[in-house]
């Protein structure tokens, strides 16, 4: 079974080439609103044949509504294969014990689900993203909200474009905390800052349990912070093209609730 899984994200759509739910292929596009249907059906489809694949079937997870139809059109118009969409509670993935059921993202509950298919709970699962979010699985495996920041890159970002003299700076970590030029200066703020605020929040949250939560770290920056993240147990770049392409696996027995 050929299937494409497609995460699509605020600043880029993640695609995942898998065959008999192994991934062959990850390739990114970044996220453009005023993209139409037929330019990314020729992006994709440059991609598909320059790789050889043809899909069977496509997943898709998004927190862009707009981007998830146009990516519906590709697959049905374009590949002629069917196309399975999640949305907060379709399938049923887990329980949703928050406030607003309706309004989780979609990448946070496939996040949590695929995790909770390889780690024992309570868990925290970390995605680097446009923002850091923080999921949280309960020790009976249901889904108990978390936190939602602003990302590394948009942090970095704002540096830029808020200042008169800042520089943009790729996010990467400087030779020494204490800075000896501005770009070292800002990286430092960036990758120690953030890496101090992530492991802060981890400790609040597993005081929260009287049992050890694991930490799961994933998304594009989950790698970045490997070295230094000593509260970190598990790391998975993958976790939520796997995530998809488990879902798609137990679509049936899911959707049946």
């Amino acid at each position: 079974m050929r299937l494409l899984a497609v995460d699509i994200g605020n600043t880029n759509i993640t695609l995942g080439a898998f065959k008999d739910n192994t991934l062959l292929h990850e390739w990114r596009i970044a996220s453009r609103p005023f993209r139409t249907f037929d330019e990314y059906g020729a992006v994709l489809s440059q991609i598909l044949k320059q790789h050889d694949f043809e899909p069977e079937r496509m997943i898709v997870g998004s927190v862009v509504p707009t981007l998830e139809e146009y990516w519906i059109q590709v697959g049905e118009n374009l590949l002629g294969v069917e196309v399975r969409v999640i949305h907060p509670g379709k399938p049923d993935l887990l329980p949703l014990h928050i406030d607003h059921p309706e309004e989780a993202g979609v990448d946070r509950i496939v996040d949590t689900w695929a995790a909770l298919q390889k780690f024992p709970a309570p868990l925290l699962v970390i995605d680097f993203g446009t923002a850091t979010t923080f999921d949280v699985a309960s020790p009976e495996g249901y889904y108990c909200g978390g936190i939602i920041l602003p990302g590394l890159e948009l942090g970095a970002e704002a540096l830029f474009q808020k200042t008169a003299l800042l520089p943009q700076v790729s996010v990467r970590k400087p030779p020494s905390v204490i800075g000896s030029n501005t770009v070292d200066c800002i990286r430092s703020g960036l990758y120690f800052g953030w890496l101090e605020m992530i492991r802060g929040l981890a400790e609040r949250i597993k005081k929260e349990f009287d049992q050890p939560v694991q930490v799961i770290t994933t998304g594009g920056l989950s790698r970045v912070f490997a070295e230094d993240a000593d509260f970190v147990d598990h790391i998975e770049p993958h976790l939520t093209l796997e995530g998809l392409c488990g879902i798609d696996r137990n679509w049936e027995k899911l959707s049946k609730g």
